[in-house]
Formats: C-alpha cells, structure tokens, sequence
C-alpha cells in the first residue's frame, strides 16, 4: 500500500495481484510515457497529462503538474507506515532535534558526550530490547545539546534520549 497526501487529502492506493484500489476501490488505469519524459494516463476513462517537476527522496515529496496544476505529493510506502506504527518515523529525518527510544529497552552504552559534533548515520548509543542490542544512530548532522538517558537506565517507547 501506498500513502500520498496533496495538501490536506491523503489517499491511498493498494494492489492486490492484478487489481488496483484507490482509496478502497477498484480502479483501472493505463499510461504512456512521452518522449520528453512526461506521462499519459487513462485513469476511469478521464485522461491525466502528468509531469514531474522534482523529486526530494529524502522528504520523499513528489513535484507534479497534473493537467497543468501544479501539486506537491507526500508519499509514504509500506515500510513508513510500519515506521509509524512503531513509534519510529523520526529514523532517518534530517532535521530531528530529539532522538527517541523507538521501543523500551535497557541502554547499554552511550557513546557520545555533550558537545560533541555527530556526523547523519554515527551511532549515538546502544539499546537493549528483547535480548538484542540496536545501535541508535543520529539522524542528522549536528552537536549533542543534551543527554538524557544514562548507561544501565531502563527506558519506555517514546522518551528522549538525547538532543541534536
């Protein structure tokens, strides 16, 4: 399933085997691509112009002009939506302030220290839950403000470990 939000509509586009559902249901389509790059869809017999303008992968934001409206598109695959039912949508964020448990467990090992200058991706600390350690990584570059668990601290889903 696929999730894209224009404005304030979300919509939500499904396929199941050869059938595709938009927003529950079944809908048929078909497109062509034109050699500029633009395409041509057939969607419930109504024709769509589309052309993409930009893609920000890291936003995962589309810039389209739909018969020449100009929309921007949200999107949001299968594994962002089990992110967000976990509680962990912020992992990977440019931009986060606030690192977060993304589930209970025991912090292990805080490797870092406040004023410390962390580069997207370098790990922060270790959290143990259910018998596996997981390395929490900064989401963004950026200078440690303030730490807020402590080696050998139990943590719930949700609190703030530490902040960019």
């Amino acid at each position: 399933m696929i999730k894209a939000q224009i404005g304030e509509k979300t919509f939500e586009i499904d396929q199941e085997q050869d059938e595709y559902k938009f927003n529950g249901q079944p809908f048929k389509f078909d497109f062509a691509k034109s050699g500029n790059g633009d395409l041509h869809f057939l969607v419930n017999n109504k024709s769509y112009q589309t052309k993409v303008i930009s893609i920000n992968k890291e936003e995962k934001t589309v810039d389209v002009k739909v018969n020449n409206t100009p929309y921007t598109v949200s999107i949001k695959d299968n594994l962002d939506l089990l992110l967000a039912k976990l509680g962990m949508e912020s992992v990977g964020q440019v931009g986060a302030s606030d690192v977060k448990a993304p589930m209970p467990g025991l912090i292990l090992e805080v490797l870092v220290s406040e004023g410390q200058e962390v580069k997207k991706g370098d790990h922060l600390l270790i959290l143990e839950a259910m018998k596996m350690e997981n390395v929490i990584k900064s989401p963004a570059d950026g200078v440690i403000n303030g730490l807020h668990a402590t080696k050998g601290e139990s943590v719930e889903k949700g609190k703030i470990l530490l902040s960019l």
